[in-house]
This record gives C-alpha cells, sequence and structure tokens, in this order.
C-alpha cells in the first residue's frame, strides 16, 4: 500500500518536471526569435537542445533555474556560431563576439541568426555584412602621448 502513493508521487514528479519543460521551451523557443532566428524547425530543435543540455546540469525541481541555463545555452550556442562566422575564438575575442551580436540584432544588417546559426566555417562575405554595422567608439580611439613624470616620496628623497 505505501508503494502506491510513492507511485503516484513519482508520477506527479515526472508531471510537473515535465509541465516546467514544456514552459521552458516556450521560453527558449521565444528568446530564439527575439535573437532573430527565423526557421520554425531550427528554433524547435535548437530549444530541444538547450533544454536538454540545461536539463543535465539543473535539479529536476527547480523550474527557474532550468529556464535561466536554457537562455544561457541559447545565447552560448548563438555567440560560437557568430564567432565560428567571423573566423575567431569567441573565449579569446569576447568584445567582438558582443559588438557582432549587438550588430545582429540592433541594425538591419540583412542577416538572419539562422544564417549565422548554419555557417559550417569562417564567411567573408557574412563577417562584412555584419563588420559593417559593428559598433564603433565615438570619438575613434586614439592613444594620446603622456609625459614622463618625476615621481616625489614623502618619506624617501626624489627618484
Amino acid at each position: 500500500m505505501s508503494a502506491e502513493p510513492a507511485a503516484v508521487s513519482a508520477a506527479m514528479a515526472a508531471d510537473t518536471t515535465a509541465h516546467g519543460a514544456c514552459e521552458t521551451g516556450e521560453t527558449v523557443r521565444s528568446y530564439l526569435r527575439r535573437l532573430r532566428f527565423r526557421d520554425p524547425a531550427l528554433i524547435e530543435r535548437l530549444a530541444a537542445e538547450c533544454v536538454e543540455r540545461a536539463r543535465r546540469r539543473v535539479s529536476r525541481h527547480d523550474p527557474a533555474e532550468l529556464s535561466r541555463r536554457a537562455i544561457e545555452e541559447a545565447q552560448r550556442r548563438l555567440d560560437q556560431a557568430l564567432a565560428r562566422a567571423l573566423g575567431v575564438n569567441a573565449g579569446r575575442e569576447p568584445s567582438l563576439i558582443a559588438a557582432a551580436r549587438a550588430a545582429l540584432l540592433l541594425a538591419d544588417a540583412g542577416v538572419t541568426a539562422d544564417e549565422v546559426y548554419l555557417t559550417a566555417s569562417a564567411n567573408p562575405a557574412l563577417a562584412s555584412r555584419l563588420s559593417r554595422h559593428l559598433p564603433q567608439a565615438q570619438p575613434p580611439e586614439a592613444p594620446a602621448l603622456m609625459q614622463p613624470q618625476k615621481l616625489r616620496f614623502f618619506l624617501f628623497k626624489s627618484v
């Protein structure tokens, strides 16, 4: 008789987990659309992969953490796709990847996230279309010369 409530609670927990994963999947699909993914099949596949990877890293009873991790995974995959399309290492060029993400999301560069994600290697044409819309420092950075300064110490003679 005690096995029945345990089986029922396990089934209820599985149902709750499945419901949480379904909500998380919808959240990730919505986020992918905001990242300018357009192909419904690609969105479904990416959302399922992101939720599955997040599920392996999170306890089953924390849907908020599952959702957060799944969205982080979607962001990481977009960043890796941008790095691959630009021909750079995402870990070594985070500011370039952030600028490319901004160009993709904020500018009308004529580039979709689908196109970026499906690029298998460095794509000079895609990189040039994105680079035209990369944010630029205003005014442009220019190193300034600095005159040598004499150091003065209170307790010691000047050097």
